[in-house]
């Protein structure tokens, strides 16, 4: 935690405008103790980036957090509202707890359920409440 990491996407720059070319940008991983303030599980999730405009935003779901040369995330959501990007801390799916199941998945294993983790919302697959 503390470690500038770099996350990249194509997501908004502005309001409702998307980036024409790559992006990227440096964001903080901030500590898991207070990311345990956004996200339900840290042993799942890692939070980054807490300043204006210092994350990911609408469009960038997916996009790769990278420090050191190694992707640690992968953009999953954050909380707020799409035109507070980069307020709020990012949340990113930890690689390290899906490793496995991306190594399965390369060495041509079973594409099914990555864990047994509880979802990370309240949303069901059709999208209600």
């Amino acid at each position: 935690a503390g470690t500038i990491a770099t996350v990249f996407g194509w997501g908004e720059i502005s309001k409702e405008k998307n980036a024409e070319a790559l992006q990227s940008v440096a964001a903080k991983i901030i500590p898991d103790d207070e990311c345990s303030k956004y996200a339900i599980d840290t042993d799942v999730t890692l939070c980054a980036g807490t300043e204006r405009g210092k994350g990911f935003c609408s469009g960038d779901n997916g996009a790769p957090l990278i420090s050191k040369g190694v992707v640690v995330g992968i953009a999953s959501t954050f909380p707020g509202e799409a035109n507070d990007c980069g307020e709020l801390p990012g949340m990113y799916t930890r690689v390290s707890h899906v490793l496995d199941y991306i190594n399965d998945v390369v060495n041509g294993g079973s594409t099914g359920n990555v864990t047994d983790s509880p979802p990370l919302n309240e949303f069901t697959a059709g999208g209600s409440q």
